[in-house]
């Protein structure tokens, strides 16, 4: 039976760690109430709030470095809200998305051999040492099974549990304490973040999750000669072990913009769009995470999408709801995008007259589907106050289940296409789709094949 009296996972780590955990939430609660005070007494202190922010997020970095575990995965879901948090914080998060160092082998080794029943030298043929990839949750080494397969195995860090655990009741404080503040229901939030975390430290979960999504976007031929999923090797999995097959290739980001002979990296970014539209929009079924990261680029041009941790399921009626409120966009529908929120459950009737003019200024033709690119050179501060103001005025508003994590795999694709894509008009990707999938809902059992992709082209 192991012992830990010291250590990253000792009591006396884990109580040090919700101690600097208090000290960063009593910062944040800080420079919110100064942001507050500023904004009602006319304050022009928005360069020095600025400052105090980002030097905010660089300490949060330096935290969640230090501790790792949930930490980082906090600040990567928090890096990628760039329409909530000022530039200067997700700038400064982003890079927790690239500074997760690895585990020490012998602590990976120890972990497959409790979970496996025997050493790594053991279970396969070959097993790498230094990981080719490391999370804040778990870490990937390569390897050779017995009958020489070539796999990815996905490890979950020894422990990490516990320190998610401390992680979680200091988040869970942090969202009450501001729940008094914002409109959105935080509590929920925090519901779904936790449930998220939990999942994506069970792997056998993921494993499934793989699965059906592979057996979802097979439903369209067109789609599945161009991307697909690794296959899961269930004989090497447990809870804290993924066996997948290993994908040869490069990130997404690493693709010439040219394409080199194969297809370009627009083209490769308009299907990767395509499938998590296909698993959003048509299968309610979704990964949640499609940063360049988990998109692997093949030597025949081939997409494969990894990492299915992170996952969501949206339920038959929120499903319709969402699309019905992409489609009021799409078609600049006031009353429909009102009514869709009301069918979503995030709204009561009595808070429609406030959401059609927040969609009426959403649809204002100065700002209606703009390419990114175009997006940078205006200015919004009147517009993000006009709609704070508006945001008060409601009084039913809740956070519907299972849309927080759309919003996020939301987010994160846009901010994909923003990177590598910043052509692409938003709507001229999403408007084709719903349209599709509203026809499909009109008929059960319709098989009218996705938008072809020649809908959406790269504006030049």
């Amino acid at each position: 039976m192991k012992t830990r009296t010291r250590g990253p996972d000792s009591p006396q780590a884990l109580a040090r760690r919700a101690f600097v955990l208090a000290g960063l939430i009593a910062e944040a609660a800080y420079l919110y109430v100064r942001h507050a005070v500023a904004l009602r007494l006319h304050w022009r202190a928005g360069q020095v709030d600025g400052a105090r922010s980002t030097r905010f997020a660089e300490r949060f970095v330096r935290v969640a470095t230090r501790f790792r575990g949930g930490l980082i995965k906090l600040g990567q879901v928090a890096s990628l809200r760039f329409e909530v948090l000022p530039e200067g914080i997700t700038e400064e998060l982003a890079k927790l998305r690239d500074r997760v160092e690895a585990h020490p082998y012998e602590a990976i080794a120890q972990q497959l051999e409790d979970e496996l029943g025997l050493p790594p030298e053991a279970s396969f043929r070959h097993f790498e040492r230094l990981p080719i990839a490391a999370a804040s949750l778990g870490q990937v080494h390569r390897a050779t099974a017995a009958d020489g397969r070539d796999l990815a195995v996905k490890v979950l860090y020894p422990d990490v549990e516990r320190s998610v655990a401390i992680d979680l009741a200091m988040t869970r404080v942090a969202l009450w304490l501001f729940d008094f503040v914002v409109v959105a229901d935080l509590a929920h939030v925090y519901r779904e973040i936790r449930r998220s975390i939990h999942g994506e430290m069970d792997y056998l979960r993921e494993g499934r999750a793989a699965e059906e999504v592979a057996g979802n976007l097979a439903r369209d031929p067109e789609l599945a000669r161009h991307v697909r999923v690794p296959a899961i090797h269930w004989d090497l999995t447990t809870r804290r072990v993924l066996a997948m097959e290993f994908i040869e290739g490069r990130k997404i980001s690493e693709l010439d913009a040219e394409g080199g002979g194969g297809p370009g990296r627009n083209e490769i970014v308009l299907w990767a769009s395509r499938a998590f539209l296909h698993m959003m929009f048509r299968d309610g079924f979704f990964h949640c995470d499609p940063h360049p990261g988990n998109l692997i680029v093949e030597p025949d041009g081939r997409l494969a999408i990894i990492d299915f941790g992170m996952n969501e399921r949206l339920s038959p009626t929120m499903l319709a709801a969402v699309r019905r409120n992409v489609l009021a966009s799409v078609t600049r529908d006031p009353d429909l995008f009102a009514a869709s929120l009301v069918e979503s459950g995030a709204i009561e009737p009595e808070d429609v007259p406030v959401v059609r003019e927040l969609a009426l200024m959403s649809f204002d033709p100065e700002y209606y589907n703009l390419t990114p690119q175009e997006m940078m050179n205006l200015d919004f501060g009147e517009t993000f106050r006009r709609s704070r103001e508006l945001m008060k005025r409601l009084r039913t508003f809740r956070i519907p289940e299972g849309i927080v994590m759309w919003w996020r795999a939301t987010s994160v694709l846009y901010g994909l296409v923003v990177e590598l894509a910043p052509g692409l008009r938003p709507l001229d990707v999403f408007g084709p789709y719903v349209l599709t999938f509203m026809a499909e809902a009109r008929g059960p059992g319709s098989t009218t094949p996705a938008a072809p992709l020649a809908d959406a082209r790269p504006q030049t």
